[in-house]
């Protein structure tokens, strides 16, 4: 490290900070940190800077030594160049400024350079404002090369003098009014004007009144935006040339372009501009040229000139309006190849004079023309007229002479619009003159068609090809309503479906619901065959708007009733169905349910089977009375009714649904079995026991308990309970 780094006046500025580090009289910009002035020759240096990030300068008078050539600045957060920082510099002719956060100009910052000329180059910085005054009493020619700046912003008269003015790349910029208002550009020059102003891919809001106050060789805006150019925004005596290329134009207001100014070639070329205002372009203009551009709306007189040669070419025009162009004093005028959606009346006006020369217009599509359209067609001589392959979106008829003559107001011009036209070809008659559907030429088709009548003969003649994919019919408000439609579609879509998928659910939860609560049992059970989900059901009987109900405890009354239900024709169907299910309840499952007797026959069985009888099945798997109809059954559950009467279980022969235990009601029969086999076996037994015991390799047989109940209760053992 260079150890004269080290001297008071570096170690003070390091230690005063980074702020304002040069407001002490007395140092310069070769004393702050990260700076060196290299002598270049003789006395004449040349500076270095490579600030900090986050360092803040403050530039004053005096901090620029007097010797400066060409100043480098690198880095740092702001950059401030307060009045008169580069005042009487005799031998700068170069600053360059980059990576910078913020550069601050304020008025008289360049005061009173006296220099051969000056070069101010920026690049890649955030901000760059400067101030009104800022280039004042500037002695020498000055330009500016800024790129690719966030953000730009030119005050009133920001520039005293200006010889070329370049900004590109800039992401938004910033003019105020008389932005451009030089006060001492000096003489002009033997051809004009000097200064140029260049703005490319630049993004300008507006442009408000009297920015380009002053003479200017040429102002250019190519591939930019720009929102409005406001009334009064060109009002300099003479531009010699205005450039608008490849840029976005939402409106030039009335008085864009005052008619106090003198352009001499003013081109508009391959542009995308909204509105072109009323009185819009009145400056007298040697050439004007729109071409290849995209204009949705040329209002009445937007362009009101006296012109020398104008050229309106390769256009899409969405509304041409009655007298949309007003040319005075002209010499060529050429309206070509243009696409037009909507010519209406008069749409441009060009008076005569000795001085015109051509007035040309041919190949353009024109899809709807009002009445009166072409009428400058009469206000000239043929002679002065080139009229030739246009384009007319009328279907081809018999009549189409009456429709020209309506659209040029004369009816000496009809045979030249019909000779030089053409029209569309339906499929009509594409099929009834063997022509191909598309464009034909007015006059071939009327005399094939109109004037002999000829019928369905091949068309040999002129045809020509369109160009319908233009974006004149295909604006951004129709996509914007097919997008709005295909949102609105899918939405409604997805409520429908949401609807559909809510609406099943319920039918299935609600279904699983209805059957959970019983809704859809089916009420026509077979014997035997009662499910388990069944069980604890409700059937009812509806006779007379009377319906029954299964009562928990059966009675004879009950039963009565359904005899004489059973009876009647009418409800004979529903009684059987509910005595089969009285049945099923009350004799069946009563006795099935019961796990002592169930125990009780297993014993039972056990001992039959040592006895190797042949036993018939139980009662209760089958009975002949069951077998002869709903009759017999209802017979059968009187008999229950009755037996459980008489065994004193209730007084109202009542039968439990619940399933309680009681002895089984064919208990009885099963007894004298159980009596019979008993003594039969014990005759048996004494008989064969011999036999018996030598075969079974036993003793004897085991005896049977002396009546059923103690059989059950032998085999169970104490610790069973029922």
């Amino acid at each position: 490290m260079d150890v004269r780094w080290f001297s008071l006046p570096r170690l003070i500025l390091f230690f005063c900070g980074f702020t304002s580090v040069l407001s002490q009289r007395g140092f310069t910009i070769c004393d702050l940190p990260g700076c060196d002035c290299i002598v270049k020759a003789a006395s004449w240096k040349v500076v270095n800077c490579s600030l900090l990030d986050g360092q803040l300068v403050n530039f004053e008078e005096t901090t620029i030594p007097k010797e400066a050539l060409e100043i480098y600045i690198t880095g740092g957060e702001e950059i401030i160049f307060a009045a008169k920082t580069f005042n009487a510099l005799p031998g700068l002719t170069l600053i360059e400024i980059k990576r910078a956060g913020k550069i601050v100009m304020e008025k008289k910052s360049f005061y009173n350079i006296n220099s051969s000329s000056l070069l101010i180059q920026i690049r890649n910085c955030d901000e760059i404002v400067i101030r009104t005054g800022a280039f004042e009493y500037v002695q020498c020619p000055v330009s500016t090369e800024i790129f690719d700046i966030l953000y730009i912003n030119i005050e009133q008269a920001a520039f005293s003098k200006l010889y070329n003015g370049t900004f590109k790349n800039v992401k938004k910029m910033r003019l105020q009014e008389k932005s451009f208002d030089f006060k001492n550009q000096g003489h002009i020059g033997r051809l004009g004007p000097v200064a140029v102003i260049i703005f490319d891919n630049v993004t300008i809001p507006e442009i408000p009144r009297e920015v380009f106050l002053k003479p200017l060789a040429s102002v250019s805006f190519h591939n930019s935006v720009i929102g409005d150019i406001h009334t009064d925004a060109f009002k300099a005596a003479e531009i010699s040339s205005i450039s608008i290329v490849g840029t976005v134009l939402n409106r030039i207001h009335e008085g864009a372009f005052t008619g106090r100014t003198l352009i001499c070639d003013f081109k508009i070329s391959k542009c995308n501009i909204s509105k072109l205002q009323t009185r819009s372009i009145m400056a007298a203009v040697g050439n004007f040229t729109l071409s290849h551009s995209i204009i949705t709306d040329i209002e009445p007189r937007a362009i009101m000139t006296t012109v020398a040669k104008v050229e309106i070419i390769g256009n899409q025009i969405f509304n041409f309006n009655t007298r949309g162009t007003v040319f005075n004093n002209w010499n060529k005028i050429n309206i070509d190849d243009n696409i037009i959606k909507r010519l209406y009346p008069n749409f441009v006006e060009a008076s005569a004079g000795p001085e015109n020369e051509k007035l040309s217009f041919k190949g353009n599509e024109i899809y709807t023309t009002d009445e009166g359209a072409l009428s400058f067609l009469s206000q000239l001589d043929d002679k002065f007229i080139i009229f030739d392959d246009n384009f007319f979106n009328q279907s081809c008829n018999c009549s189409i002479d009456e429709w020209v003559e309506s659209i040029t107001n004369n009816s000496q011009k009809v045979k030249l619009v019909m000779d030089t036209s053409f029209c569309p070809v339906d499929e009509f008659l594409s099929r009834c003159f063997s022509l191909p559907v598309g464009i034909i030429n007015i006059q071939n088709f009327t005399e094939k068609t109109c004037v002999n009548f000829t019928v369905c003969e091949p068309y040999e003649g002129k045809t020509r090809v369109v160009d319908t994919t233009s974006k004149i019919f295909l604006p951004e408000d129709d996509s914007a309503k097919q997008s709005w439609l295909i949102f609105m579609i899918t939405v409604v879509s997805l409520f429908i479906l949401a609807i559909l998928v809510t609406f099943i659910i319920l039918l299935v939860r609600g279904g699983r619901w209805l059957k959970e609560n019983g809704y859809f049992r089916n009420m026509h059970y077979a014997n035997n065959e009662l499910s388990n989900d069944d069980e604890g059901t409700i059937v009812t009987l509806d006779d007379n708007n009377e319906r029954l109900k299964i009562p928990e405890d059966l009675t004879m009354e009950f039963l009565q009733v359904l005899s004489v239900r059973l009876d009647d024709p009418n409800t004979h169907q529903e009684a059987a169905e509910m005595i089969e299910r009285l049945y099923d309840m009350f004799i069946v499952d009563d006795g099935y349910e019961n796990n002592n007797r169930q125990e009780e026959e297993a014993h039972l069985y056990e001992e039959l089977g040592n006895l190797n009888l042949q036993i018939p099945p139980p009662p209760y798997e089958e009975d002949k009375e069951v077998a002869n109809g709903p009759r017999s059954i209802l017979r059968l559950i009187e008999e229950k009714v009755n037996q459980q009467a008489d065994d004193g279980e209730s007084s109202k022969a009542k039968v439990s649904m619940m399933g309680v235990y009681s002895e089984p009601s064919d208990a009885k029969p099963i007894s004298n079995l159980y009596d019979f086999l008993k003594d039969g076996g014990e005759r048996t037994e004494r008989r064969d026991s011999k036999d018996t015991m030598k075969s079974n390799g036993s003793t004897g047989s085991r005896p049977l308990p002396s009546t059923p109940k103690e059989a059950f209760d032998i085999e169970a053992g104490p610790s069973t309970k029922f």
